[in-house]
């Protein structure tokens, strides 16, 4: 199992997803909830097809990684970005601050589609092993039909 590529894809997905977390935050307080939504299901089906190219353990892995980098990291990144926004449209405009009930609906949200990579991993498992099965009950079909002509089995022809 080799674990570079995965591992790499993980730690640049996750800071990635680490610094958009927290603007997607910002985005969901001063721009739009229906713009942070999307750009957050944007993040996760990019997430999904740079690791969907992995076998099932190492991709999981790579989630795993992903999840873990993005949340510890968004922590940090949010202490970093959170003040200089605030200040920013402070100076600007208007800073509309969310309520807690609200804050939490985001992050619940946010930890709900990085976790939701892994049910679409399961769903690319599952179509693939169909579609495996498919193939396998074809060739099996054929290889019935092919010796319900043989004349060799029974020793008499048609």
């Amino acid at each position: 199992m080799d674990l570079k590529l995965p591992m790499k894809n993980s730690i640049i997905l996750g800071l990635i997803g680490s610094a958009l977390i927290p603007l997607l935050y910002e985005a969901y307080a001063n721009i739009g909830k229906t713009f942070a939504v999307v750009v957050l299901f944007g993040w996760a089906v990019f997430c999904f097809v740079k690791l969907c190219r992995f076998p099932a353990k190492e991709a999981m892995l790579a989630i795993t990684c992903l999840i873990a980098y993005t949340g510890i990291l968004g922590i940090v990144m949010y202490c970093i970005i959170h003040p200089a926004v605030q200040s920013f449209l402070e100076n600007k405009s208007k800073y509309y601050y969310l309520t807690f009930k609200e804050e939490m609906y985001f992050f619940g949200f946010a930890i709900g589609v990085m976790f939701s990579l892994y049910l679409l991993f399961a769903g690319k498992a599952l179509i693939m092993k169909s579609i495996e099965r498919f193939k396998e009950n074809s060739d099996r079909a054929g290889q019935y039909i092919d010796n319900a002509f043989d004349s060799s089995e029974d020793g008499q022809g048609l």
